[in-house]
């Protein structure tokens, strides 16, 4: 088909473009119409102190705002809010989550939520413990991912002091370093000893020196070890007990912003008012235009292919009978 027969395809059946966008739209208009009246409620979440400023917040820098209202919208429609919200309040999960819209105000830290439901007793319900959940959600992952870090620090400078008293038992030696110290002390003080004796002319003495002065150097010589390996176990225990004291701190510092991001401080929840159509069935209706638009085309391309083959199946016969029948062929009365 040419453009020609397109155009006055779609002049023919104009009305078939006209009739069919407008069924739709009233076929939508009919069914909002009939649908209960819906109310909303809205709550701004505002929490300031735990978003931006200081580097420790779990939410700082100058993309703070931008990225706690994207966390706060994508996890008060998650399925563990949502369910959450469901099992406390009665309504369906798929009404929450419908119902639940979020927009960040302006370019700050705050958040409004908004919840439409036909359910005007669950209205301030749901969002109260939508937004609540959400805020608690984000703020306890930190302490739990904190406290489960301080855990396991704390695992670990307890295999440090277990190591330890392993080695007290073995050694019999609570501080080595302390008579390794002290041993070679002794066999330096000895020798003095045995030096003064030799200069005095006491050789006796000098070489009865001798026997203890060889006991006390290998005293030192077996403390050794002893100590190499005391000292490497303090020095982990030093460093066990450093990782432990700043994850304790970040402990400290998670739990400070879960307490200020207490929700009932932070939540403010407006009155329930009667959700105005308007806005969701002009969305709608030009959807539906728009639908039917495109199959009121669809339609006309199909009677448009069905008129064109009829017609052409009609002209086939005609030509064959304009012929005659037993007529001479051409190509004969061409050889004549």
């Amino acid at each position: 088909m040419e453009i020609d027969s397109y155009l006055g395809a779609i002049r023919r059946r104009l009305w078939i473009l006209i009739l069919v966008p407008l069924l739709a739209a009233g076929a939508v208009i009919a069914w909002e119409l009939l649908q209960p009246p819906e109310h909303q409620v809205s709550a701004t979440v505002a929490a300031p102190a735990v978003v931006g400023g200081s580097a420790t917040n779990q939410y700082s820098g100058a993309n703070a705002p931008r990225a706690f209202v994207a966390d706060f919208s994508g996890a008060i429609t998650s399925p563990l809010i949502v369910n959450q919200v469901a099992e406390r309040t009665g309504a369906t999960p798929n009404a929450v989550k419908n119902g639940l819209a979020v927009s960040q105000i302006g370019d700050s830290s705050l958040v409004q939520v908004t919840y439409t439901t036909p359910d005007r007793d669950r209205a301030v319900p749901v969002l109260n413990e939508a937004a609540g959940a959400t805020i608690r959600f984000l703020f306890q992952t930190q302490v739990t991912l904190a406290q489960k870090m301080v855990n396991e620090a704390r695992k670990g400078v307890d295999k440090v002091n277990g190591e330890l008293g392993a080695f007290y038992r073995k050694t019999g030696q609570v501080l080595p370093d302390e008579a390794y110290r002290i041993a070679a002390q002794q066999v330096a003080d000895l020798q003095r000893e045995q030096a003064s004796a030799r200069s005095r002319g006491e050789y006796t003495q000098a070489t009865a020196l001798e026997s203890t002065i060889s006991a006390r150097k290998e005293e030192v010589a077996a403390l050794a070890p002893q100590v190499a390996a005391y000292q490497s176990l303090i020095d982990r225990k030093e460093q066990a007990l450093g990782r432990l004291n700043v994850l304790e701190e970040g402990l400290e510092r998670a739990q400070a912003q879960y307490s200020a991001a207490d929700p009932r401080s932070i939540v403010s929840i407006g009155e329930v008012q009667k959700a105005s159509v308007l806005t969701s069935l002009a969305k709608k209706v030009v959807a539906a235009l728009g639908a039917g638009l495109f199959l009121a085309v669809g339609i006309i391309l199909m009677l448009e292919l069905g008129s064109r083959r009829s017609r052409m199946e009609m002209e086939g016969p005609q030509q064959g009978a304009s012929r005659g029948v037993g007529s001479t062929p051409d190509y004969v009365r061409s050889r004549s």
